[in-house]
């Protein structure tokens, strides 16, 4: 007689176990969580370069407006005594608004934007102030001296700052352009 062997089969282990559904699982995780906080990283810089943009476009159209003033005019249109504006003209004054832009908290005036002149007290026009992006102490009126007189009706220079300070998903943030006009 022959021998019958009854043939068994082994199981297959051709399927996942346990562990290695938490691993692949783990690894899923690890690398959705990295990709989401890169996009969340790129749309908050997305923000600060369009917030960037507008400060700039904003500053550069306030520069625009003061070169298309009098020359004789742009201080005491844009400085912050209304006593001395020019009759003829309506003065904006030194504060603006930037629409897209939210003025930081504590803000005075509750706008993004201001116009700034070297000045002593309210009113004046001074060539004798420290500030280096504007190139002062500077001679303004052309008299060949830098005195610490009120230049307000006689300068032939005119630095400015237009500063905007407003706050974006970053935080606080400002931006500044300095221009020097000049008569003529």
């Amino acid at each position: 007689m022959s021998s019958w062997r009854r043939k068994t089969r082994r199981p297959s282990r051709a399927g996942l176990s346990l562990l290695d559904v938490l691993v692949a699982m783990t690894v899923l995780v690890v690398a959705i969580a990295g990709l989401s906080g890169s996009l969340v990283s790129s749309l908050k810089l997305a923000r600060v370069n369009e917030e960037t943009s507008l400060a700039d476009d904003a500053a550069q159209a306030v520069a625009a407006e003061l070169r298309g003033q009098d020359f004789r005019d742009v201080f005491a249109l844009y400085n912050t005594v209304a006593a001395d504006d020019p009759a003829a003209t309506p003065a904006p004054g030194p504060d603006f608004d930037v629409r897209g832009l939210t003025a930081q908290a504590g803000d005075a005036d509750g706008r993004v934007g201001r116009v700034i002149f070297p000045t002593g007290a309210p009113g004046t026009l001074r060539e004798d102030v420290i500030d280096a992006s504007l190139g002062l102490p500077r001679d303004v009126n052309g008299d060949g001296v830098v005195d610490a007189v009120d230049h307000a009706g006689d300068y032939v220079l005119l630095p400015v700052t237009i500063r905007l300070d407003w706050t974006g998903p970053t935080g606080d943030r400002s931006f500044e352009l300095d221009l020097l006009l000049v008569d003529g």
